[in-house]
């Protein structure tokens, strides 16, 4: 991303909204939800760290239907987050998913609302469907560490010249998507040329192949198609500036075919009411679908005008006419009415969609018109001889048979990228927030606490309820709470160094998922789902402090019967088991790409059985495999050589040998000395 983008699109900024009014005047809700343009909406905390997929409209979002059901059964125990950016998809989202996914709109691609985005959201993956790539996006995820998928990909030459006429705006955006899933050959080539890596990037067919008609649909149409019982043809996403076309043949068509019923279907919502009078002027009797009518004998247009139902018209007609295509628009994807087994027309203008509708026709598997008076005998050839499209029908259907797979190869590309969560790991799906008046924030185990208050993170309550079991000091005091089957451990944040000389326990205000109490609780969470032996993590603070500044509280569970490591080498030498698994519940750590911000002999702990626990991930997080793993070791190094100094100096036993108990470790860690 450049600096040029940035700037341009914090001023488009203003004028995005000006088109959200204006929309608004026809598509009402394009006026509401102005706070998710912006990031500036609360997003509930079961939201946070699960799967972002986002769908831009209609189109994707209904491509996608498979897919997501599929990462639904696949991810039970993980938030599924649905974005789009219209009205219209989101209304979708609601109907096909309800609350089993969490929707909001994905905001302007500025760098301050994508920041507040992935603050409130962090996601731990993106799925992006089809190319709505945006660099702000990119490079948030890109900093936390996020891996971004585009599936279902296509690219048209059109849009590949245009990408690379902006490349010196927009900067290297295609190299940092961790996956491709391409539709096809042409568009997987012309990825390539944008620069995604050949071994980032694969050919898995189209979602749409693997549209399924359920039985129930079809059942519904065949019963409604009874009901008319009349010859239907459906105009399915219309345009402006074409409907005039279609209704031109349309009425050419009547004069042979007079019971003849069209159901037309705008492609965008807010034009429902203007082609309804559009074509009520032009002499026609319409029923509108919205209203709940169906029409009569003397009517001779329905009107389509509700979402989520396309299909089902596709499946009442008897011919098809696919739009946008008659127009300059690039024409709509055909596999829809070739699911329903209903024969298509479309005009030439389908550059969008070009390699399907090109084996469709190879296939002979579609009508071409140019024109109103060619839709017209098109229409009528295929009403008077309905063998005809009996054979296109078998013909696009024998022609796509092999493509089906395209969601199956897709949902193994993302488990290979976000493993599946274990049966019986919690996620943030299990965490409430309670809020005081005082404005503190507290993230609670809503699967460990039955009720949960703030006065938890005070000792002083504990001390009341005489549970407190006992203390460790360090930088600071934490307690040991007599609660549960293990007991918790309650521990504040504290500054260190020169600065906590003067600044005991505040730290400088950032957003609530980022704030040290907050991110060391998420993390947790995130480590004990991949299994990793860290502390079990309970509760988190987040409290404003006075004029300046938020203090911070953790409760986590306490390891039983461990100590940690400097205890224990002041008590005795550890043995080279000891040592081994040491070593490798640090490898353990790296491989998963863990950065521990301070790894000393604090915060390695040994229990009872010699099985070894790492604590105290406060800036801790995941990064990249780098230099930062050897970092880590050389930290631990120095640390052990440090207290065996002070041990030294004040006369005091600490049982380690660098020369003997080091190269231990590291072999441990599967390194040689």
């Amino acid at each position: 991303m450049t600096l040029w983008y940035r700037l341009l699109i914090r001023l488009l900024t203003p004028l995005a909204f000006c088109y959200f009014w204006l929309r608004g005047r026809k598509a009402p809700a394009y006026r509401q939800r102005w706070s998710e343009r912006l990031a500036l909406q609360v997003i509930p905390v079961q939201a946070r760290q699960g799967l972002l997929i986002h769908c831009v409209s209609v189109g994707e979002t209904v491509a996608a239907k498979q897919l997501i059901e599929q990462l639904l059964t696949s991810y039970p125990r993980l938030p599924i987050t649905l974005s789009s950016m219209t009205p219209t998809a989101a209304d979708l989202a609601q109907s096909l998913f309800g609350e089993r996914v969490h929707h909001l709109y994905l905001p302007i691609d500025t760098p301050g609302a994508m920041r507040r985005f992935f603050d409130k959201l962090n996601p731990r993956a993106v799925v992006i469907l089809e190319t709505e790539v945006w660099p702000c996006l990119l490079r948030e995820a890109k900093r936390r560490a996020a891996p971004v998928m585009l599936l279902n990909a296509r690219l048209s030459e059109q849009s590949l010249k245009t990408y690379q006429r902006y490349a010196w705006l927009l900067g290297p955006i295609w190299q940092q998507l961790t996956w491709v899933a391409a539709q096809d050959e042409a568009s997987y080539r012309r990825f390539l040329k944008l620069g995604v890596a050949a071994a980032s990037s694969q050919i898995r067919g189209n979602l749409k192949f693997d549209s399924q008609v359920s039985t129930e649909l079809i059942n519904r149409a065949a019963q409604l198609r009874q009901e008319l019982g009349r010859p239907v043809l459906v105009a399915a996403s219309t345009h402006k500036g074409e409907d005039e076309q279609l209704l031109n043949a349309f009425a050419h068509l009547l004069e042979q075919l007079p019971q003849v019923l069209l159901i037309l279907v705008p492609r965008h919502p807010e034009r429902f009411q203007a082609v309804g009078q559009l074509a009520e002027r032009r002499g026609f009797a319409v029923a509108y679908r919205s209203r709940g009518e169906q029409p009569t004998k003397q009517q001779q247009i329905w009107l389509g005008d509700t979402m989520g139902e396309l299909m089902q018209w596709y499946a009442v007609a008897d011919v098809a006419f696919v739009g946008g295509s008659l127009i300059q628009r690039g024409g709509h994807n055909p596999l829809e009415p070739v699911a329903t087994h209903t024969p298509v027309v479309s005009g030439r203008h389908i550059f969008n969609f070009n390699e399907i509708y090109q084996r469709l026709d190879n296939a002979r598997a579609v009508r071409w018109v140019e024109n109103d008076e060619q839709l017209t005998t098109v229409w009528l050839e295929l009403l008077q001889e309905p063998e005809q499209g009996l054979a296109m029908q078998q013909r696009a259907t024998d022609e796509f048979a092999r493509d089906q797979g395209a969601t199956q190869a897709m949902l193994s590309d993302v488990q290979k990228i976000v493993t599946p969560t274990p049966d019986g790991a919690t996620t943030m799906r299990h965490v409430d927030e309670i809020t005081d008046a005082s404005g503190a924030v507290a993230w609670y185990r809503n699967d460990y606490f039955a009720s949960f208050e703030m006065a938890y993170f005070d000792p002083d309550y504990w001390q009341q309820q005489q549970l407190v079991r006992g203390s460790a000091t360090g930088r600071s005091t934490a307690w040991f709470i007599e609660h549960g089957e293990q007991g918790m451990l309650l521990r504040h944040y504290y500054r260190g160094g020169l600065v906590g000389k003067v600044n005991k326990d505040r730290f400088q205000r950032e957003a609530l998922g980022d704030s040290r109490a907050m991110a060391e609780f998420s993390l947790l969470l995130r480590l004990r789902e991949l299994e990793l032996p860290v502390p079990n993590p309970l509760a988190a603070r987040y409290q404003q402090a006075p004029l300046w500044g938020y203090r911070a509280d953790i409760l986590v569970e306490v390891i039983p019967n461990a100590k940690d490591v400097f205890k224990l080498l002041g008590e005795q030498q550890l043995d080279a088991d000891q040592w081994h698994k040491i070593g490798a519940v640090i490898r353990q750590l790296h491989d998963a790409g863990v950065y521990h911000s301070d790894l000393n002999c604090h915060n390695l702990m040994l229990d009872a059985d010699a099985k070894a626990w790492i604590v105290d991930f406060d800036k801790c997080g995941f990064r990249e495999a780098g230099e930062w793993q050897q970092a880590n070791l050389a930290r631990l190094l120095r640390s052990l050589r440090k207290e065996q100094q002070k041990a030294k100096e004040a006369k005091h036993d600490f049982h380690w040998s660098e020369a003997r108990d080091w190269p231990l470790l590291l072999a441990g860690y599967g390194q040689r000395a």
